[in-house]
């Protein structure tokens, strides 16, 4: 791509008072901001493994966490590519900039070669002071003397210019030599995790294969598994129905109270009468507290802290594929989210502690009332609240508890009265 003079004026000015292009700067702080995370996934990932390493055998917990580590390197792959396509880019167009300035730079000292031959020509030919002297009027005379003093500014613009663009140049060309750096530590960088995935989905092949050996006793563990699932749903369930039913009855008491001032206040028996329609029409209200609480919850939605401060969704919500068994489909009310040792549960928002139960199988549960909204915290232990407590966001409510495998899940559930919610939906992402 060539470049036209008028463009290296445009550029000059632009480089100078803005680097480099916006989007393009953009798009690498974005590239390198998700690579990290992504590293960051893959550090949590390590410990979480590490911590089951003593257990010889194949789990379905390794199993997550390996999926985990091949789909997060498949997105640091695929997250280099990009940054390297990129820096491809980017060094085509410096090159092309470096070549429109060589060749600007070779066009003005062509000029300034000229214009010192001529200045040169015309101090042998005609002595300077002869030829102001010989002005025939003063203004003559005046308008020589302006005619040397222009002739000397402009070639002293042109070195100027020179040196200006030609500082551009080194500039480039350092930018250039940085860029080619930049992309070969990329491309070693990618080599290395390619090399990472290959064994990763090695290490997944096996754990499989060794898992698809213990195809009897995964599905007893998950019958297991789905009749503790059915107990929380159930108590999940009462509690919701308990609460909706207290505030109802709350709220009926306070239209209640609310219909008989307004009766004694009014003058005329229609007044009352209408009065009597409109609790009719209006029927169970919120309090202007559950109110509030709904429209902050509901605010929040995708900005809410995760329960724990590291891990990751080892399962999401709703039907799913099992990762073994095959035909199979588990259905989950909420997410898993997998973690390390003896992780602080925390509440994700402000509320009060609706209910702190023993659920077979699912350990600890706490539940928090958000106004019309529950989260639910299950496979807790070390529980540190208790029923009628209000929590603040952060707030810590336990520790995430282990399973006879030493894989650390927490369960996770956000519900809307009766109504069970995806978490991932919520949740902010990572």
């Amino acid at each position: 791509m060539k470049y036209s003079a008028v463009f290296i004026l445009v550029f000059v000015f632009c480089h100078l008072l803005w680097p480099e292009n916006a989007y393009s700067q953009k798009t690498k702080q974005q590239l390198e901001r998700e690579k990290k995370e992504n590293l960051k996934r893959i550090a949590e990932a390590n410990k979480i493994l590490d911590e089951t390493k003593h257990k010889k055998t194949a789990t379905i917990g390794k199993l997550s966490v390996i999926k985990q580590k091949m789909e997060t390197t498949t997105k640091i792959i695929k997250n280099v590519s990009e940054e390297i396509s990129l820096l491809d880019e980017e060094i085509i167009e410096t090159n092309s900039i470096i070549e429109a300035l060589q060749e600007d730079i070779a066009k003005m000292k062509a000029e300034y070669a000229s214009m010192a031959y001529s200045a040169q020509k015309t101090g042998n030919s005609i002595d300077k002071l002869s030829f102001l002297f010989s002005a025939e009027s003063f203004n003559q005379l005046m308008m020589r003397m302006k005619y040397f003093e222009q002739y000397n500014q402009m070639r002293k613009r042109q070195i100027k210019a020179i040196s200006h663009v030609n500082r551009i140049l080194q500039k480039e060309k350092s930018a250039l030599n940085d860029k080619r750096f930049k992309k070969g530590d990329l491309l070693q960088f990618k080599v290395k995790e390619n090399e990472n995935l290959i064994v990763i989905k090695d290490e997944h092949d096996h754990i499989v294969q060794e898992l698809t050996k213990k195809e009897k006793e995964i599905a007893k563990e998950l019958e297991e598994k789905k009749e503790a699932v059915h107990r929380l749903d159930r108590l999940i369930k009462d509690l919701v129905r308990k609460e909706i039913e207290r505030a109802a009855a709350l709220a009926r008491a306070r239209a209640k109270e609310e219909a008989e001032r307004r009766k004694a206040n009014a003058k005329t028996a229609k007044e009352r009468d209408k009065i009597d329609e409109e609790i009719k029409k209006e029927g169970i209200f919120e309090t202007p507290e559950a109110k509030q609480i709904n429209t902050s919850f509901q605010a929040n939605k995708s900005f809410l802290i995760w329960p724990v401060k590291h891990g990751f969704i080892s399962q999401g919500f709703g039907r799913r594929s099992h990762p073994v068994l095959r035909g199979v489909v588990i259905e989950n009310l909420g997410v898993d989210i997998q973690t390390n040792k003896d992780e602080e549960v925390r509440s994700v928002f402000d509320g009060k502690i609706s209910a702190v139960a023993n659920v077979p199988g699912m350990g600890m549960v706490v539940m928090i009332q958000h106004g019309n909204y529950f989260t639910v915290y299950a496979r807790v232990k070390n529980v540190t609240v208790s029923t009628g407590h209000k929590v603040k966001s952060k707030d810590v409510l336990g520790q995430v508890s282990g399973d006879k495998d030493d894989v650390y899940q927490l369960q996770f559930q956000i519900w809307r009265s009766n109504e069970k919610l995806d978490p991932e939906e919520w949740l902010l992402k990572k």
